[in-house]
């Protein structure tokens, strides 16, 4: 288990749509009981507009496992995700991470977590990141740089 992106995403721009910008498969059966997967994900926007703003979430299958905030983003700001998924049993997950949305090293990491939580562990699974701008504007634009997936117990 593991992978991570190897090139920027496109451009996420005008779309108020939630986006798929990056994806890292998880093979059927790669995961057990025991298992700890670190999943990190950072978005850059490299261009914003008024007060529109900018979410990032992490999610393996369909499940919603960390968001950064939604905030009044700046030209620059980034979206950072770092959550630890600790696979309970055969078919439960629970996860905790800390999230940040705003101007490098000045914004503020709040923690967050997951419940326990359903899962599939005899099914492939995708770690997907995705952005969502909250209005159309086409003067928006964020690209994900960073989708990493590690197994780091089991």
């Amino acid at each position: 288990v593991g992978g991570a992106i190897t090139a920027a995403s496109s451009a996420l721009t005008g779309s108020n749509t939630e986006t798929t910008l990056g994806t890292v498969a998880i093979a059927a059966n790669a995961l057990k009981a025991g298992d700890v997967i670190r999943i990190r994900a950072q978005a850059v926007l490299t261009a914003t507009t008024s007060s529109d703003t900018f979410t990032l979430k992490v999610k393996i299958g369909g499940t919603l496992v960390g968001t950064a905030t939604a905030i009044d983003q700046t030209d620059g700001d980034i979206a950072y995700i770092d959550v630890e998924v600790v696979i309970r049993t055969a078919t439960t997950m629970v996860a905790a991470g800390i999230q940040s949305n705003g101007v490098v090293g000045t914004a503020t990491a709040k923690p967050f977590l997951l419940a326990s939580t359903a899962c599939d562990l005899t099914a492939a699974m995708d770690v997907t990141a995705t952005g969502q701008w909250s209005t159309t504007s086409g003067s928006d634009s964020a690209r994900l740089d960073v989708l990493n997936v590690t197994k780091i117990i089991g």
